[in-house]
C-alpha cells in the first residue's frame, strides 16, 4: 500500500513539473514546430524589464501577437546590441524585430516581407536654440552618437563626411546621450526619436526640438543559422497578413503601452 501511495506520489509531481515548464515555454500551442530564440534590445517604453523582473512594451507584445498567430513557442531575452549582432550571425539568436542597415548582414539574416512600423531618426539640438540645416548646419559642429546603435550608412557618410569636419562623440546611455547635449558637450544628438522621447518624459522636460532626418522601417530579422529561417520568415509574413484582415495594429509605434 505504501510502495502504491508512493508511485502515486512520483507521478503527481511528475505531472506539476511538466505542467510548469510547458508553461515557461510560451505559448504552448503546438510541439511541431522549434522554439523561436527572440532577442529584444532594452528600449524604454518598446521593451524593457518591469518591476517584477517580466519583458514588458509595445515591442514585446506586437512580437507575442504575431509569434502566437503563427503558433510558434518562444523565448524572449533582452541584451546588448553586440550580442544580438553576433547572436544572429552564429545561430544562437533566431529573430530579432529592428532594423537592418549594416552592409554584408543579407549573408546570414533573412527579414520579412511585411513592416512593422517605421523608426524616426531625429538630430535633437538645445531650446532655445535655432534649428540647424541639414547636413550644413553640422560643419564645424560636435555630434553626439550612440554607442552600438545602427545608423544608415547614408547616415554614417554624412556625419563623417571631412569636409564638414563633424567632432564625433559616443554615449552608452539614452539618459547619458541627452544630458550630454543639455550639458553642451556637443551641440547635437542624432539619436531614434522613440528612445530619446521617454527619456525627456522622465526628466520633467516637456519637450527637446528636433529634426526628423530619416525614417527606417522595422521588420523582422531572423538568423539564417536557426536552421528554419525560410520557414519562420513565410509564416510570420501569413500571420500578418491574417491579423491585418482582422482589423488588428500592426505599427509597432501605435500599439497601447502597458498599464
Amino acid at each position: 500500500m505504501k510502495g502504491m501511495i508512493g508511485s502515486v506520489a512520483m507521478l503527481l509531481l511528475c505531472w506539476v513539473g511538466n505542467l510548469s515548464a510547458e508553461q515557461g515555454a510560451r505559448p504552448p500551442q503546438t510541439a511541431s514546430k522549434p522554439v523561436v530564440d527572440v532577442a529584444l534590445m532594452d528600449f524604454p517604453g518598446y521593451s524593457e524589464l518591469n518591476a517584477e523582473g517580466e519583458i514588458v512594451g509595445k515591442t514585446v507584445r506586437l512580437v507575442t501577437r504575431l509569434l502566437e498567430q503563427a503558433e510558434y513557442p518562444y523565448r524572449m531575452r533582452i541584451l546588448p546590441a553586440a550580442r544580438i549582432w553576433r547572436g544572429l550571425e552564429d545561430g544562437s539568436v533566431d529573430l530579432w524585430p529592428g532594423t537592418v542597415t549594416r552592409p554584408g548582414w543579407e549573408s546570414f539574416t533573412l527579414q520579412t516581407e511585411r513592416p512593422l512600423g517605421l523608426i524616426g531618426i531625429n538630430l535633437y539640438y538645445r531650446p532655445g536654440e535655432p534649428a540647424p540645416a541639414w547636413p550644413e548646419g553640422l560643419r564645424g559642429k560636435q555630434l553626439i552618437l550612440m554607442m552600438n546603435h545602427i545608423y544608415t550608412p547614408q547616415l554614417l557618410a554624412t556625419v563623417q563626411d571631412p569636409s564638414l569636419g563633424v567632432g564625433l562623440h559616443r554615449s552608452s546611455s539614452h539618459v547619458g546621450s541627452v544630458k550630454m547635449l543639455l550639458r553642451g558637450r556637443g551641440d547635437y544628438l542624432l539619436h531614434y526619436r522613440s528612445q530619446v522621447e521617454p527619456v525627456i518624459a522622465d526628466m520633467g522636460l516637456a519637450s527637446l526640438p528636433s529634426l526628423q532626418i530619416i525614417q527606417v522601417p522595422m521588420r523582422f530579422v531572423i538568423s539564417q543559422h536557426s536552421g528554419f529561417a525560410e520557414q519562420l520568415r513565410s509564416d510570420l509574413d501569413r500571420a500578418y497578413d491574417e491579423l491585418a484582415k482582422q482589423g488588428v495594429e500592426l505599427n509597432v509605434t501605435q500599439q497601447q503601452p502597458d498599464e
